[in-house]
């Protein structure tokens, strides 16, 4: 019977050993299916934010290019704006030349036939 009993003890810590190994499992599978979740979360997360900062790059080169296209216009009629002012100062030299030129004639013929 001594044979029986050590026999029955050994197993019951066998089956306590084993037990305790099964728990210890379940709660590692259970850890590793919980990190596995949070990772995946998390890579999740960091898609949707590199997403988010290439739409914005996209954004904002064409925005650039927008702004670009603008500034080029603007220069083109501040050119144009720029050439018709030299334009018509070149138009009002002529004409004060002109008045200069004609102000003694018209004051002389003002002094002659208007009195």
């Amino acid at each position: 019977m001594k044979l029986n009993s050590s026999i029955l003890r050994v197993s019951l810590v066998i089956v306590a050993i084993s037990s305790a190994s099964c728990d210890r499992q379940k709660k590692l599978q259970e850890e590793r299916q919980r990190i596995d979740t949070e990772a995946e979360r998390v890579l999740s997360e960091i898609q949707t934010l590199d997403q988010r900062i290439l739409s914005f790059g996209s954004v904002s080169a064409s925005a650039a290019i927008t702004l670009e296209r603008q500034t080029a216009a603007m220069e083109q009629k501040a050119a144009y704006l720029q050439k018709e002012i030299d334009t018509m100062k070149a138009k009002l030299k002529s004409l004060e030349s002109a008045a200069a030129t004609f102000g003694p004639k018209v004051d002389a013929y003002k002094a002659k036939y208007l009195r």
